[in-house]
């Protein structure tokens, strides 16, 4: 019989088993070099059709899709273990930072007055009024309160704050944002507002455009205090200067009446607090409250302060650019 003329009878093949491993169960042509596959006729600059190219394909076999599947299947397996490894590592730090807040929070339930006072008094220059009603409304025995303090550029509301956070910043029921970090806080992480008896939550960096972004979640977590029956102060820092046509635009009357009216449906207690505008008298108690190291002169004073507009920047950026100016 002709080499080319060749029949098969069918067999069962088990796959079930190794049995196959020592076989190759394909037929190939040996007299065939490569696959009669082709890819592309060429032609060269002169239009003449070139040599057909070909592609070399080896032949395949049960063995090789077996043997395929197999290293398919190992780094599948491997990649899956990596997957289940990283996601046991993400809970355990998760568990463990939960844990490690529950353990180590602190409530702090009460300011102490008698140092606040003694620090407005000597530190902040020119608004003994405003910390005069600070005060006032942080003593006050109502529940839930609104602290507004609102004023220009510089005249010490947010250094006011700041000393009033001094001592209890540390602590797990209070909380300090900035705007846009604010509206963008969950409620749910707050645990101050379901441990603590009491909470504090300052926002500053406001301005005339914040009035309406932050009413709903000022609502949500004074609600959230009535809910668990806890006391919640949230005081809130707005600067009412703006730069509009007349470049520099002075706090006015729309202001106060627009902030009262976003705040108007929400059940607390609300003080609005004005910091004054500062003369060159308080700038130059700003400038000396910097200098307790070095002794200068009146006229070294005097030609420090024309540094400073105390008119659109109150004491704003004293301390850096005597620093710049190398004063101190």
């Amino acid at each position: 019989m002709d080499d080319n003329e060749v029949s098969y009878e069918p067999m069962d093949v088990d796959l079930s088993s190794n049995s196959i491993s020592a076989m190759e169960i394909s037929y190939v042509d040996r007299n065939f070099g490569h696959s009669p596959i082709i890819i592309k006729k060429e032609k060269d600059e002169d239009g003449i059709i070139d040599n057909e190219k070909y592609l070399n394909i080896k032949p395949l076999t049960i063995n090789n899709l077996i043997e395929n599947n197999k290293l398919i299947l190992k780094r599948n397996s491997a990649y899956s273990k990596l997957i289940f490894k990283l996601v046991i590592c993400v809970i355990v730090v998760l568990f463990s930072a939960v844990t490690y807040q529950i353990v180590y929070f602190r409530c702090n339930e009460s300011f102490n007055m008698d140092l606040l006072r003694n620090r407005f008094v000597n530190k902040v220059h020119g608004q003994s009024a405003a910390t005069s009603s600070l005060l006032k409304a942080i003593e006050g025995e109502m529940g839930n309160k609104i602290i507004i303090l609102y004023g220009g550029t510089g005249v010490g509301k947010t250094y006011t704050v700041s000393l009033l956070l001094d001592n209890i910043l540390n602590y797990g029921n209070t909380y300090h944002y900035t705007m846009p970090g604010f509206t963008q806080s969950s409620l749910d992480l707050m645990l101050g507002l379901i441990y603590c008896k009491s909470s504090v939550i300052v926002v500053d960096d406001l301005n005339k455009n914040d009035i309406l972004t932050i009413e709903d979640h000022i609502k949500n977590l004074v609600n959230k205090s009535i809910k668990y029956s806890k006391r919640l102060t949230i005081i809130l820092i707005y600067n009412c200067h703006s730069m509009g046509d007349r470049f520099h635009q002075r706090c006015d009357d729309k202001f106060l009446h627009d902030l009262k009216h976003s705040l108007a449906t929400i059940e607390a207690h609300k003080y609005f607090i004005k910091f004054e505008s500062l003369t060159e008298e308080h700038l130059r108690k700003c400038i000396e409250s910097e200098l307790t190291k070095k002794t200068l002169s009146e006229s070294d004073i005097v030609e420090i302060m024309k540094n400073f507009n105390v008119t659109l920047d109150g004491c704003k950026g004293v301390y850096q650019k005597m620093k710049y100016l190398s004063i101190i």
